[in-house]
Protein backbone atom coordinates (compact mmCIF):
# COMPACT_ATOMS: atom_id res chain seq x y z
CA UNK A 1 0.00 0.00 0.00
CA UNK A 2 2.83 2.43 0.88
CA UNK A 3 4.53 1.78 -2.47
CA UNK A 4 1.29 2.48 -4.36
CA UNK A 5 0.74 5.65 -2.37
CA UNK A 6 4.26 6.87 -3.18
CA UNK A 7 3.74 6.12 -6.88
CA UNK A 8 0.46 8.05 -6.93
CA UNK A 9 2.09 10.92 -5.03
CA UNK A 10 4.99 10.94 -7.48
CA UNK A 11 2.66 11.08 -10.47
CA UNK A 12 0.67 13.87 -8.83
CA UNK A 13 3.79 15.93 -8.16
CA UNK A 14 5.06 15.35 -11.69
CA UNK A 15 1.70 16.44 -13.14
CA UNK A 16 1.72 19.56 -10.96
CA UNK A 17 5.27 20.46 -11.99
CA UNK A 18 4.49 19.94 -15.67
CA UNK A 19 1.35 22.06 -15.60
CA UNK A 20 2.97 24.85 -13.59
CA UNK A 21 5.81 25.01 -16.12
CA UNK A 22 3.36 25.74 -18.91
CA UNK A 23 5.14 28.36 -20.98
CA UNK A 24 1.93 29.39 -22.64
CA UNK A 25 0.48 31.72 -20.04
CA UNK A 26 0.01 35.44 -20.74
CA UNK A 27 2.70 36.30 -18.17
CA UNK A 28 5.25 33.84 -19.62
CA UNK A 29 4.68 35.16 -23.16
CA UNK A 30 4.95 38.79 -21.96
CA UNK A 31 8.19 37.99 -20.10
CA UNK A 32 9.57 36.17 -23.13
CA UNK A 33 8.78 39.17 -25.36
CA UNK A 34 10.74 41.52 -23.08
CA UNK A 35 13.61 39.01 -22.91
CA UNK A 36 13.70 38.96 -26.73
CA UNK A 37 13.94 42.76 -26.87
CA UNK A 38 16.57 42.72 -24.12
CA UNK A 39 18.72 40.28 -26.15
CA UNK A 40 18.02 41.96 -29.48
CA UNK A 41 16.21 38.84 -30.71
CA UNK A 42 13.63 40.65 -32.84
CA UNK A 43 12.79 37.52 -34.86
CA UNK A 44 11.91 35.78 -31.60
CA UNK A 45 9.79 38.78 -30.63
CA UNK A 46 7.96 38.80 -33.97
CA UNK A 47 7.25 35.06 -33.56
CA UNK A 48 5.29 35.96 -30.40
CA UNK A 49 2.98 38.38 -32.22
CA UNK A 50 -0.60 37.36 -32.96
CA UNK A 51 -1.22 37.05 -36.67
CA UNK A 52 -4.50 36.05 -38.17
CA UNK A 53 -4.11 33.13 -40.51
CA UNK A 54 -4.90 34.44 -43.95
CA UNK A 55 -5.99 32.15 -46.74
CA UNK A 56 -4.10 32.33 -49.98
CA UNK A 57 -0.84 33.68 -48.58
CA UNK A 58 2.21 31.70 -49.56
CA UNK A 59 5.22 31.07 -47.34
CA UNK A 60 7.30 33.73 -49.13
CA UNK A 61 4.69 36.45 -48.53
CA UNK A 62 4.45 35.48 -44.86
CA UNK A 63 8.26 35.43 -44.50
CA UNK A 64 8.59 38.82 -46.26
CA UNK A 65 6.02 40.35 -43.89
CA UNK A 66 7.85 38.84 -40.94
CA UNK A 67 11.21 40.27 -42.06
CA UNK A 68 9.62 43.69 -42.56
CA UNK A 69 8.19 43.52 -39.04
CA UNK A 70 11.57 42.40 -37.64
CA UNK A 71 13.29 45.40 -39.27
CA UNK A 72 10.60 47.76 -38.00
CA UNK A 73 10.82 46.37 -34.45
CA UNK A 74 14.60 46.59 -34.43
CA UNK A 75 14.48 50.22 -35.53
CA UNK A 76 11.75 51.14 -33.03
CA UNK A 77 13.31 49.29 -30.07
CA UNK A 78 16.79 50.61 -30.80
CA UNK A 79 15.51 54.20 -30.79
CA UNK A 80 13.39 53.67 -27.69
CA UNK A 81 15.82 51.77 -25.47
CA UNK A 82 19.21 53.08 -26.64
CA UNK A 83 18.67 56.40 -24.81
CA UNK A 84 18.02 54.47 -21.59
CA UNK A 85 20.95 52.02 -21.95
CA UNK A 86 18.66 49.07 -22.73
CA UNK A 87 16.53 46.98 -20.39
CA UNK A 88 18.38 45.92 -17.25
CA UNK A 89 15.61 43.86 -15.67
CA UNK A 90 11.87 43.25 -15.82
CA UNK A 91 9.10 41.67 -13.82
CA UNK A 92 5.43 40.93 -14.28
CA UNK A 93 3.30 42.85 -11.79
CA UNK A 94 -0.13 41.47 -12.68
CA UNK A 95 -2.07 39.39 -15.16
CA UNK A 96 -5.71 39.94 -16.06
CA UNK A 97 -7.45 37.45 -18.32
CA UNK A 98 -10.78 38.51 -19.83
CA UNK A 99 -13.96 36.66 -18.85
CA UNK A 100 -14.12 34.90 -22.22
CA UNK A 101 -10.50 33.76 -21.77
CA UNK A 102 -9.47 35.05 -25.20
CA UNK A 103 -7.55 38.20 -24.25
CA UNK A 104 -5.31 39.27 -21.41
CA UNK A 105 -3.28 42.21 -20.14
CA UNK A 106 -0.01 41.73 -18.31
CA UNK A 107 1.40 44.72 -16.45
CA UNK A 108 5.20 44.65 -16.77
CA UNK A 109 7.73 46.75 -14.89
CA UNK A 110 11.06 47.34 -16.60
CA UNK A 111 14.19 48.80 -15.07
CA UNK A 112 16.37 50.46 -17.67
CA UNK A 113 20.15 50.53 -17.81
CA UNK A 114 20.13 54.21 -16.77
CA UNK A 115 18.13 53.36 -13.61
CA UNK A 116 14.81 54.72 -14.85
CA UNK A 117 11.70 52.54 -14.52
CA UNK A 118 8.74 52.11 -16.79
CA UNK A 119 5.51 50.16 -16.48
CA UNK A 120 3.76 48.90 -19.60
CA UNK A 121 0.54 47.00 -20.22
CA UNK A 122 1.20 44.17 -22.64
CA UNK A 123 -1.92 43.03 -24.48
CA UNK A 124 -2.25 39.40 -25.48
CA UNK A 125 -4.81 37.24 -27.25
CA UNK A 126 -5.20 33.58 -28.00
CA UNK A 127 -4.58 32.44 -31.56
CA UNK A 128 -6.52 29.78 -33.45
CA UNK A 129 -4.42 27.07 -31.78
CA UNK A 130 -5.10 28.36 -28.27
CA UNK A 131 -1.62 29.85 -27.77
CA UNK A 132 -1.15 33.23 -26.14
CA UNK A 133 0.37 35.82 -28.50
CA UNK A 134 1.17 39.51 -28.28
CA UNK A 135 -1.70 41.62 -29.55
CA UNK A 136 -0.26 44.63 -31.33
CA UNK A 137 -3.39 45.12 -33.43
CA UNK A 138 -4.72 48.54 -34.19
Amino acid sequence: IMKKLMTILGVLILTLVMTSCNSNTPTKVAEKSIACIQKGDYEGYVDLIYQKKEEGKDKKEIEDEKQMLVAMMKDKATKKFEKQDGIKSYEALSEEISEDGKTAIVKMKMVMGDGSETTDDIKLRKDEDGNWKLDIGK
